[in-house]
């Protein structure tokens, strides 16, 4: 039986529509405060505080600007908001590299030792006790190391190497680091693993090494800047640091692919690191914070980055050398199958075959090269 109501001053008839759509009701244009099922509990709630004072129309739109509050509500800041400052995780004199719930991202060429000096950073950290290095702040919290690129025995080097770093036992596992291993597993796989284990674990430091195999095109817009979204969504949630490593464009400082664009843009740190000689120079690309000063390292004999003097550039470098020239005069001074350096270039500064070809041409043309019968000499 239908019974009409005085709703904000409005005779209205109170008869539900049964079997009504959101859309249907919404659509409603008549001014009676006809009371809607409910469509979920939120707005069934909101309606039963708002309908004995308002109309239909009135309660809908108070109740779809309620929503629209609180979806906006969460993201609200002003300058009475309570905000501490960036907890530091990694920091080098001072100067902060990481902190809690932010990305970073360690660039450079291939065999400019990105990874041992990701290792030198994380061993310097998790020292227990003893003298500081890198002038890295040790702090004994929980490392997630992730490869995604090289062989488990590749990967067991990298782990005694941080050990050694850190100056406990190579030879026994250490709280607090857990590795993982990914190289045989599909790119979507690796990226569900690496989410379970920081859910796991919760880490407070997790190095992803190589972002790139978390995707299968590193130029894709839409996984480039899903994978950094998630990142960034990741590092807050669980209040954690996640530091990636990434190849440059050969030839560049740039951070390879739309993955390396939207890395830059969202990371708070980007630390480039080159080859000059036998030394790795390390410098900050990008900061938010106070910029680090650069250093350099090389490597020990016994296999182990080490702290040294910057290097004298002019000396040791010839600058944007061809990378063409530079391969064969470091290893094949005798010459190269043009094949042989084609796969190459492939290989060490990870380009398509058709772009090491044509730079092979180019530098032919230019007269940085001669070939003899399909082998290339320096001239």
């Amino acid at each position: 039986m239908n019974t009409t109501n005085e709703l904000g001053g409005v005779k209205a008839t109170r008869a539900p529509l049964l079997g009504a759509s959101l859309k249907e009701m919404i659509n409603y244009t008549s001014t009676d405060a006809v009371e809607p099922p409910p469509d979920n509990e939120v707005k069934s709630q909101l309606y039963e505080e708002l309908h004995p004072k308002y109309n239909y129309k009135e309660c809908k739109e108070r109740i779809e600007q309620n929503c629209r509050y609180k979806s906006i509500e969460p993201h609200l800041i002003d300058a009475s908001t309570a905000i501490s400052e960036p907890i530091p995780v990694l920091s080098r004199y001072g100067s902060i590299i990481a902190s809690e719930g932010n990305i970073s991202a360690v660039v450079g060429a291939a065999k400019s030792k990105k990874t041992f000096l990701c290792t030198a950073l994380i061993g310097a950290m998790l020292r227990p006790s003893g003298t500081a290095q890198f002038g890295i702040t040790p702090k004994q919290e929980l490392v997630l190391w992730v490869d995604t690129e090289q062989s488990p025995s590749h990967v067991q080097r990298i782990i005694k190497r941080i050990h050694r770093m850190a100056g406990v036992s190579e030879d026994k596992p250490y709280d607090m680091l857990i590795t993982l291993t990914l190289r045989e597993v599909e790119p979507k796989e690796r990226f569900n693993v690496l989410r379970d284990a920081i859910a796991y674990y919760k880490p407070k430091m997790v190095v992803v090494d190589g972002i790139s195999d978390l995707m299968y095109n590193s130029n894709c817009i839409e996984e480039s800047d899903a994978v950094v979204g998630e990142f960034m969504a990741l590092s807050t949630e669980y209040n954690c640091h996640i530091m990636s490593v990434l190849h440059t464009n050969p030839n560049s400082d740039k951070a390879r692919g739309h993955i390396g664009s939207t890395l830059q843009r969202k990371a708070e740190t980007m630390v480039y690191v080159r080859k000059v000689g036998e030394r790795s120079v390390v410098e900050p690309q990008f900061c938010r914070n106070e910029e680090f000063a650069p250093f350099a390292f090389h490597i020990t004999e016994e296999g182990l980055p080490e702290e040294c003097e910057m290097p004298n550039e002019s000396s040791e470098t010839t600058p944007d050398e061809n990378i063409c020239v530079r391969i064969i005069r470091e290893g094949y001074p005798n010459g190269i199958d043009r094949k042989v350096l084609t796969t190459k270039m492939v290989d060490e500064y990870e380009i398509n075959r058709a772009y090491a070809r044509v730079k092979i041409s180019r530098a032919i043309a230019k007269g940085l090269l001669t070939e003899r019968g399909g082998v290339l000499y320096l001239p």
